[in-house]
């Protein structure tokens, strides 16, 4: 090992391009160095006035002091509309609520001859302990019947949505498929 320090100092003393090289490559690892750490520097800097700036604006917000009130009357509606989902402990027994509503408010709006399809519970897609019941309901109807029928779905206490109604008065008998969808919060009695 002695001997090739030996010999790599003796050269670098007497061969001056190694020198000269040897400088250059120095020099140019400690300017991208520096190059590097500049870089570095304006990333921080630009972080650190970022950071500032958001908390600048958070105490700014947190020296208000409608938060509460307005924490307040979130969660009180989050409560209110908690209480319109249906309620369910399982998939099967939030099928057969709908299915047995659908039963009801078609008995209750005397619309007969309908055909009814109702979907096992599944989850709502970004939403979670929610489920989802859709149905399609399709049979003959009388205008007044049907108008009834939309108005009941509509203004039920709990979560209802109509998805779609297709109605055809061409022909002597019209015809109806309305699909609709109720909401459920999962595992709740």
């Amino acid at each position: 090992m002695k001997a090739i320090i030996s010999k790599f100092l003796n050269e670098w003393q007497q061969n001056p391009r190694l020198r000269l090289g040897g400088w250059l490559i120095l020099a140019i690892v400690l300017l991208y160095t520096f190059l590097c750490l500049s870089d570095w520097e304006q990333t921080l800097r630009n972080d650190y006035h970022e950071l500032a700036g958001r908390l600048g604006r958070l105490e700014l917000l947190a020296r208000q002091k409608e938060w509460t009130e307005r924490a307040d009357a979130a969660r009180a509606v989050a409560v209110q509309m908690e209480g319109r989902f249906w309620k369910a402990n399982s998939r099967g027994m939030a099928h057969a609520k709908v299915q047995t509503w659908i039963d009801n408010i078609l008995r209750k709006t005397n619309i007969r001859d309908v055909r009814i399809q109702t979907e096992p519970a599944g989850d709502m897609v970004g939403y979670d302990g929610v489920w989802q019941v859709a149905a399609r309901i399709e049979g003959y109807f009388e205008p007044r019947k049907l108008t009834e029928l939309l108005r009941i779905v509509e203004t039920h206490k709990q979560i209802m949505n109509i998805e779609q109604l297709h109605a055809v008065a061409n022909n002597r008998q019209p015809r109806f498929i309305l699909l609709i969808k109720a909401y459920f919060q999962a595992n709740s009695a």
